[in-house]
């Protein structure tokens, strides 16, 4: 799972939790429950403050490895242990270092978007330059630790806060206007002198997987892509999300069609203009996508099928099917293979 979707659903979940202990008539004693309810809010508290030291450009990765271990002695039950594990997330935050900078830029209606710039730690650039896409409707600092771990290997990274997110001006588009903040950002670094004249790739998951690829599909600097877990058909998505029994897949309703300003059927040009499917004989860029067999979201046949379609059109393309993956892939294994493909794909086509 994306990790601010999961830093969000596990926030959820502790809230649910502790009303749940606090309000039952569950025989424990009254200790336990003022011990459990008190650990979860002060957990809530220190993962709403690693996000926005996120968001600062702060490298939280000691932090979070540290709320982690928290979060797995409470689902344990030691909440003794998690509320020490908390004392020393607090500890460390005020020693996280600075390690991106918040820009601003112009994009398209006239907004004003930001996002954070990852500079490698070495060196003056330009250089090899990687926009990482991040997920959902959250920010770009939920995507710093993916950003760290791209940086050192020596790339520039920037991470886009699309129109809606984080400190940018506007609303969610789906996928639409987003695509200009991104093409915006690589206009923005190549004025500051900091693009390496063709070497520019994207990574993306789910909704950042199709901004990613329509954005390479307008843009001949991209020279390659990894796309997990995206959406490639827009009106697809809406047809699985209203025949899904899955609430939470159905809850994409209450979010996308707002964005889009209806139904594939009200407004099917909408939906067209967010379908990279639409545009493969434009695609510039090498373009590897990553799919769970599994994903509820996004059905891995949005993945095949834009295989197929850049494979018909004569585009480089790789694909990767993880046959016991959901939505994007969270096993620790697979998790590392993705990053070494992503690596050994950026190091192939980014020339």
């Amino acid at each position: 799972m994306r990790l601010g979707n999961r830093l969000r659903a596990v926030t959820a979940s502790l809230i649910i939790l502790g009303i749940a202990l606090l309000n039952a008539g569950c025989g424990c004693s009254v200790t336990r429950i003022i011990d459990q309810a008190t650990v979860t809010v002060r957990g809530l508290a220190a993962a709403n403050e690693i996000s926005q030291k996120a968001n600062q450009g702060y490298d939280v990765r000691p932090a979070r490895s540290k709320w982690m271990e928290a979060l797995e002695a409470y689902n344990q039950g030691d909440f003794g242990r998690a509320d020490r594990l908390i004392d020393e997330v607090y500890s460390i935050l005020p020693t996280l270092k600075l390690v991106a900078e918040r820009v601003f830029y112009p994009s398209s209606g006239g907004l004003t978007v930001s996002g954070l710039l990852f500079r490698p730690p070495e060196g003056d650039g330009p250089w090899p330059t990687v926009i990482v896409n991040h997920a959902g409707f959250g920010t770009a600092g939920d995507f710093a630790d993916v950003a760290l771990l791209i940086r050192d290997r020596g790339y520039l990274v920037f991470n886009p806060d699309y129109r809606g997110s984080g400190e940018s001006q506007g609303r969610h588009e789906g996928a639409k206007g987003e695509v200009d903040d991104v093409i915006a950002a690589l206009d923005y670094l190549e004025s500051r002198g900091l693009l390496s004249g063709g070497k520019v790739a994207m990574y993306g998951q789910s909704h950042g997987a199709a901004i990613a690829v329509l954005a390479a599909e307008r843009d001949p600097r991209v020279k390659a892509v990894v796309a997990e877990a995206g959406f490639y058909d827009a009106a697809d998505l809406y047809r699985n999300a209203r025949e899904s029994s899955d609430p939470n897949v159905r809850a994409l309703l209450d979010q996308f069609v707002p964005m889009v300003g209806g139904t594939p059927e009200e407004v099917p040009q909408e939906y067209a203009v967010r379908s990279a499917l639409n545009y493969v004989n434009d695609m510039h860029a090498a373009t590897l996508i990553i799919h769970g067999a599994k994903d509820p979201l996004c059905p891995v046949d949005q993945a095949y099928r834009l295989y197929e379609a850049l494979k018909a059109a004569g585009k480089t393309v790789e694909i990767k099917i993880y046959p016991q993956e959901a939505h994007c892939v969270n096993d620790p294994a697979g998790r590392l293979e993705v990053w070494e493909l992503m690596f050994a794909w950026f190091e192939e086509y980014m020339r």
